[in-house]
């Protein structure tokens, strides 16, 4: 089995990706653009992405490409994400490297460690350990192991929020997983370019009317125009349900319905 995660190496996204499969083939990209392009290029392998994280919530580049392409989420598995701080010596920091939703998890540590550092945002955790290894004045927030194996002094552990985890989606263009039981949903809505009062109410009216229990709903910008939003919204439900194809149904009459996800 070959499945595609962030790399390089030792990233979050790969340690759940061994810890999900641990006998696949397990290949890396540079960016989640390239992985995406990968998973579709390759229809046949899998994906392990991160999807959503319980302090700073969905991944918004992720629920972009989602939304652009024609791959779908078809299993979650959360994971348990511990930070770790490494550098060559602390008393000479004065930068801190690590992916952007590391260091927005790591806020309140480095708000009372280091709140004169600048924050550095590389496309991975092992990228600003590569980083850290170069530059003295750089620390890294990354894994313990990684950086216990990198060299680098281990300084802190831990240094996430409380309870911090991180849902991980099983990804591809096709179903890996044909015949499993899925119960939850997620689409994208596009509202209709007329606009007008109320609209929001009658794009969840349809939830409420056939008793279908949302668990998410947020927006983003569709980078058209100032003010347009997509609309990613999660569901308990599922294609085979006759409630969740009504809702569907009556959805698509108002606006834009694409599945980016049965799980």
């Amino acid at each position: 089995m070959i499945v595609y995660t962030l790399g390089p190496a030792g990233t979050f996204s790969h340690e759940a990706t061994l810890a999900i499969f641990p006998e696949a083939d397990i290949r890396f990209a540079p960016n989640f653009d390239r992985l995406f392009d990968m998973l579709s290029a390759d229809t046949k392998a899998l994906g392990v992405v991160p999807i959503e994280n319980s302090l700073h919530g969905s991944i918004d580049e992720i629920l972009d490409l989602l939304r652009e392409s024609e791959v779908k989420i078809w299993r979650m598995q959360d994971v348990r994400i511990r930070h770790a701080f490494g550098c060559k010596d602390p008393t000479l920091v004065t930068k801190v490297a690590s992916h952007p939703q590391a260091l927005r998890q790591s806020r309140l540590w480095l708000k009372k460690q280091y709140p004169d550092a600048i924050h550095l945002s590389t496309a991975s955790t092992a990228a600003a350990v590569d980083l850290a290894k170069t530059d003295a004045s750089v620390g890294a927030i990354a894994s313990s192991k990684l950086i216990a194996s990198s060299g680098l002094q281990l300084i802190s552990e831990d240094v996430e929020g409380t309870n911090n985890t991180t849902r991980f989606g099983i990804v591809s263009d096709t179903d890996p997983f044909p015949g499993s039981h899925r119960n939850q949903m997620s689409i994208a809505i596009h509202p209709p370019k007329d606009d007008k009062p109320g609209l929001l109410h009658l794009l969840l009216t349809p939830f409420k009317v056939h008793d279908v229990n949302l668990t998410r709903i947020e927006n983003r910008p569709t980078g058209k125009r100032l003010g347009d939003y997509n609309f990613f919204v999660d569901f308990v439900g599922s294609p085979d349900d006759a409630r969740t194809n009504k809702v569907l149904s009556e959805l698509s009459e108002l606006a834009e319905i694409r599945i980016l996800g049965e799980w």
